[in-house]
């Protein structure tokens, strides 16, 4: 395994680097380590490189913001996080970082980890192997809205309204919609003859989109109800395959933390969408809370799984008192005191003054007790 560490403080280099080459079961080689980030882009450029050992809070450059770049223009690269701060977990997951690693590193911990880059890259070169040729378009929704076709180029839309269309068929695409329907929910202010020609004109426009090879009949009508009839993944079908499954495990866990990066056509704004968003984020928290409530989390990764289910919990439900509570209590078990106080004074700050409530007395307890 080719391998970069990318670290501003050098002592941390150089000792990554003694326990890495320690490690016999691995076939390592460390090709290059930087201490500014930047430095390191050209060299990647140059070099076929399999891991990068990442700081988190590196001094010119973020961490996340780095991870993100080296996820974007080198996809083969697997990116392991090193840093002495936990509170990141929930970004590191979602740029779909190998692992995260807390300094000081233990050998059990780095061995997992490079074991997973390991399982990772063998999984990522069979599936380049053994994938098809894509004839399918891909949706992206979970936060941002994108559409990519075939060649992977992102579809232009003629109006907002074409787009609008486009989801809502896409959404209900297991029924025939309405016509009367479509116009009621999509130009509910115009009269019968406007939002008529307006239906009619986008969806003229959608299928020029469609028409590709392939895609036949990309929309259906019958009796005056359409249909999208078109080959498309999406990220909010992966993350409900997922969801559907009976029981979670770290892997399944992961997946969720790492598609779930907002929530559904939230950037939109369309009304009929906000049952589909509710719908997904109570799924979501479900499947994370059972997880959490389920393990007893002693190993260092599974943890910091739970730190970012807790994390993340808090995120989409953030007056939530009961999560609240438990992200308190996982943070006095690992005696973590800067961030049972950082997190106490969020707390406070987030009910006093946003909702004029006091914190509650269990969670000024656990607060009180731990301090003492």
């Amino acid at each position: 395994m080719n391998i970069v560490i990318i670290d501003d403080e050098k002592i941390a280099i150089d000792v990554l680097t003694i326990m890495l080459n320690k490690l016999e079961q691995f076939s390592v080689s460390i090709k290059g380590t930087f201490i500014n980030a930047k430095d390191a882009f050209p060299f990647l450029d140059k070099e076929s490189i399999d891991i990068v050992f990442l700081d988190m809070e590196i001094i010119e450059l973020h961490g996340l913001n780095v991870a993100q770049y080296l996820l974007e223009n080198y996809p083969s690269i697997q990116v392991i996080f090193v840093t002495a701060h936990s509170q990141f977990t929930v970004d590191a997951f979602e740029v779909n970082a190998v692992d995260y690693l807390l300094k000081p590193v233990h050998e059990k911990r780095l061995v997992k980890a490079l074991k997973k880059a390991e399982q990772s890259i063998i999984n990522s070169t069979k599936l380049k192997r053994d994938e098809p040729i894509k004839n399918t378009f891909h949706v992206h929704t979970l936060g941002s809205f994108q559409l990519l076709n075939p060649n992977q180029e992102v579809v232009k839309w003629r109006t907002r309204k074409v787009q609008e269309l486009f989801l809502y068929l896409w959404v209900n695409k297991n029924r025939p919609m309405l016509i009367s329907v479509i116009k009621e929910e999509l130009w509910p202010e115009m009269d019968q003859e406007k939002s008529s020609f307006h239906l009619h004109t986008a969806i003229s426009h959608l299928r020029k989109i469609f028409k590709h090879p392939g895609v036949e009949q990309p929309i259906k009508l019958v009796n005056n109800h359409y249909q999208l009839k078109v080959e498309l993944t999406s990220d909010y079908g992966e993350l409900n395959s997922i969801l559907e499954q009976e029981r979670h495990d770290e892997t399944s866990i992961r997946q969720i933390l790492h598609l779930y990066k907002g929530d559904f056509l939230s950037e939109e704004g369309y009304q009929w969408a906000i049952q589909f968003n509710h719908h997904l984020k109570q799924r979501v928290l479900h499947a994370l809370e059972n997880y959490t409530q389920s393990q007893s989390a002693k190993a260092q990764g599974q943890l910091l799984l739970k730190l970012s289910c807790l994390q993340k919990m808090l995120e989409l439900d953030e007056y939530n008192e009961e999560y609240m509570y438990n992200l308190l209590i996982l943070f006095i078990e690992q005696n973590k005191k800067s961030d049972v106080i950082k997190f106490y004074q969020i707390v406070k700050q987030r009910l006093e003054d946003e909702l004029g409530v006091i914190v509650p007395k269990r969670i000024q307890q656990e607060y009180q007790s731990y301090l003492q």
